[in-house]
């Protein structure tokens, strides 16, 4: 493969060698040869939004298309599998037990990520999982502020807290009311009605969609999967761009958290 500008922006470098910031030779040939892991609360439902906004993403022409087809890849291979935490409480067990396995040892900050709910239920609202920040940040004991909900290099590994609710919030209106034949029209009427900020944390129901929460859990992450424009999931998250350091530019969440899963390939 070629070494393409995109490669040397956005995929990670590794310098091999004995010396104190290099990496030994063995843990440089289990960074290549093990599976990486991406721990969700939900292994099947948090999955498929996941491979579908790969899909989306690395068949459209997105500046950093080849980026995605390499994500894309590598979840199809299994050479980056999801695991399951059973809910955000679990995030932190999970996490730790993979860290203290001789598969990751000297190597979980290349291979794991975790990605996760916000559950806020407002935009002023600041995520009600700080000790799952806290773990990450290394700050047992610290105060969590909003700035520490992004990930930093110093960071215990790469991960992910979702700037809306749920992974249902990301879907498009339009490509919701496709799916979802149970939403009535004045439901539909009220849904438009909605700020982008009041889409981003309203919880879906039997009240405005037509169906609880057992349906909800079973239908909506199977949206992502459909066949819709990656141009959606952009304007659905226009108005909370991130600052890409990498190149000095301002992205959506969904592409940043592609390029943050490229960092574990």
């Amino acid at each position: 493969m070629n070494i393409t500008t995109l490669h040397e922006q956005h995929l990670r470098r590794i310098v091999i060698g004995i010396d104190k910031e290099e990496i030994h030779p063995e843990n440089a040939y289990k960074i290549i040869t093990e599976r990486s892991k991406i721990i969700v609360e939900n292994r099947i439902n948090d999955g498929k939004f996941i491979k579908g906004i790969c899909q989306k993403y690395s068949s459209g022409k997105p500046k950093r298309k080849s980026i995605y087809e390499l994500v894309n890849r590598a979840i199809k291979n299994e050479i980056i599998e999801f695991d399951n935490c059973g809910g955000v409480g679990g995030i932190i067990k999970v996490t730790q037990d993979w860290i203290d396995t001789p598969r990751y040892k000297n190597i979980f900050k290349y291979k794991l990520m975790a990605i996760f709910d916000s559950d806020r239920k407002s935009f002023n609202e600041l995520t009600p999982h700080e000790n799952e920040i806290k773990y990450f940040k290394r700050k047992p004991n610290g105060i969590i502020q909003a700035s520490d909900c992004e990930h930093e290099p110093t960071d215990l590994i790469i991960w992910h807290i979702l700037y809306k609710r749920q992974i249902e919030n990301y879907i498009p209106l339009d490509v919701l009311f496709i799916n979802i034949t149970s939403i009535t029209p004045p439901q539909k009427n009220n849904l438009n009605t909605k700020t982008q900020d009041e889409l981003d944390f309203i919880e879906y129901d039997v009240n405005n969609i037509g169906i609880g929460q057992s349906k909800i859990k079973e239908q909506l992450p199977n949206i992502f999967l459909s066949n819709f424009s990656y141009h959606k999931l952009e304007k659905k998250c226009e108005h909370h761009k991130v600052f890409l350091s990498e190149t000095e530019e301002w992205v959506s969440e969904i592409e940043q958290i592609l390029l943050k899963i490229a960092k574990i390939i």
